[in-house]
């Protein structure tokens, strides 16, 4: 190989090796996270979902009948009693039996089965509470997961109104720096005061700080959303930076699939079924009440003395016992009247909630509205805040104005990128309001 060949490569080889050397050093980009992934992961992992889950389980478990009263129960039932006793007989033709410490021996097994076979319908009724209740574990599950959604949802974009304060900090920032350039210059020239050149010193610093302590928030709402998402708190991310805003509600289609498909307004409904149901079941128990009863059974008796040494028997037994309640001092009128009220105070929470979402509903319809009004105006503002500021640093650069006319134009900006952000969050999070209560997160 030529010589001078081999001396290129070499001098190839070093800058190569110094760009993958530095390459390598760089910090690898977080991965974004999509609100859709977020909401994901939540709903597999978040441990409030989990343990509504683990409610409308308990509740599936118990919708049996056997936990309502309709079926049967069968034992298995085994005793033996033995006895030492000083035993004396005396049977009526004169014959006597006396012994100290005889053994009896007692034993007996059985298969027993006792069943209610009526009693007023109350074990029907339970079992259409129990079906209710399974009904309405679901609903609280459906319910808690919409919650969940929304929390994520608001968190996530959060952050991202937090990023767009950090660009704003940080474009501002660069502006404070060409300030900075412009009065040091024109001090550098004799054209200006020290005051100006330390002022833009003062206001750059305070911006850099500004920059620190959000992006510290920023941070600190990360940590939030990986609590939500059940990950270690310093999992690396970064969102879509992307607040727009399409949404157009229409207040009787919203109102129509809050009535008929919000979780929480259907957990409310559900619970005064439960409760209407609750008072039916308490008024059977003034009910006659019909059990079966049937045995089959063995028994052996061993005595030590007397006149029978011992016994065996065996047979099957049926039979049916009837209890009819008389008298109960009260009890039984007290448990209706407070189930009564209890499925009264049901209806209240109910229709005081109907009256809350509805009220609720037209609460974020005017501030959603509001909002796209002020968004525009916000909008306005900055554009023109941009071109003053502008102008300001020109007419500056050129000597024809002070550095209290660019401090105020910049001062201006910041305030109107800020409000423009909060503006733009707010609307998310009322598009996010509404869909919770339209039950469609």
């Amino acid at each position: 190989m030529p010589f001078y060949i081999c001396r290129m490569k070499k001098h190839l080889l070093l800058p190569c090796l110094l760009l993958s050397l530095f390459l390598c050093g760089q910090d690898a980009p977080s991965p974004i996270l999509t609100p859709g992934e977020a909401v994901r992961i939540a709903l597999e992992n978040n441990y409030d979902i989990r343990l509504s889950r683990a409610d409308a389980e308990i509740a599936k478990l118990n919708n049996i009948k056997a936990n309502a009263g309709m079926l049967p129960t069968v034992n298995f039932v085994v005793n033996e009693n033995f006895t030492l006793s000083a035993f004396q007989q005396r049977l009526a033709n004169g014959n006597e039996f006396d012994a100290l410490g005889a053994p009896f021996n007692v034993a007996n097994a059985g298969v027993q089965l006792n069943w209610t076979l009526f009693d007023g319908r109350r074990m029907h009724i339970a079992k259409k509470r129990l079906e209710e209740l399974e009904s309405l574990g679901q609903l609280n599950l459906q319910n808690q997961v919409q919650q969940t959604t929304a929390i994520v949802l608001q968190t996530y974009y959060n952050i991202v109104r937090s990023r767009l304060n950090e660009r704003a900090f940080a474009e501002v920032i660069t502006l404070n720096e060409e300030r900075l350039r412009i009065a040091e210059a024109r001090l550098a020239a004799g054209f200006a005061a020290q005051t100006d050149a330390l002022q833009a010193r003062i206001d750059l610093n305070q911006r850099r700080a500004d920059l620190l302590n959000q992006e510290a928030a920023t941070s600190a709402a990360k940590r939030e959303l990986n609590r939500l998402l059940v990950r270690p708190p310093e999992t690396p991310f970064d969102v879509d930076e992307n607040l727009a805003n399409t949404f157009t509600p229409d207040r009787d289609a919203l109102l129509e699939k809050i009535m008929r498909q919000n979780p929480g307004l259907l957990s409310m409904k559900k619970n005064a079924e439960v409760a209407a149901l609750i008072v039916d079941e308490n008024r059977t128990l003034n009910k006659p009440r019909i059990t079966g009863i049937s045995q089959l059974s063995a028994q052996r008796s061993d005595n030590g003395a007397g006149f029978l040494l011992n016994n065996t028997q065996a047979g099957l037994t049926v039979g049916a016992g009837l209890v009819v309640p008389l008298y109960t001092g009260g009890d039984l009128k007290r448990q209706v009247e407070v189930a009564r009220v209890q499925a009264e105070q049901a209806n209240y929470v109910l229709e005081a909630q109907r009256l809350l979402v509805e009220a609720e509903l037209d609460n974020q319809l005017i501030f959603f509205s509001t909002n796209q009004q002020v968004l525009t105006l916000e909008e306005d503002n900055v554009k023109n805040a941009r071109e003053s500021l502008n102008v300001s640093t020109e007419r500056f650069r050129l000597g024809q104005t002070n550095a209290l006319e660019v401090q105020t134009a910049q001062n201006t900006l910041e305030q109107a990128l800020a409000r423009r952000n909060l503006v733009l969050y707010g609307l998310k999070d009322t598009e996010i309001r509404l869909r919770l209560l339209a039950g469609e997160l």
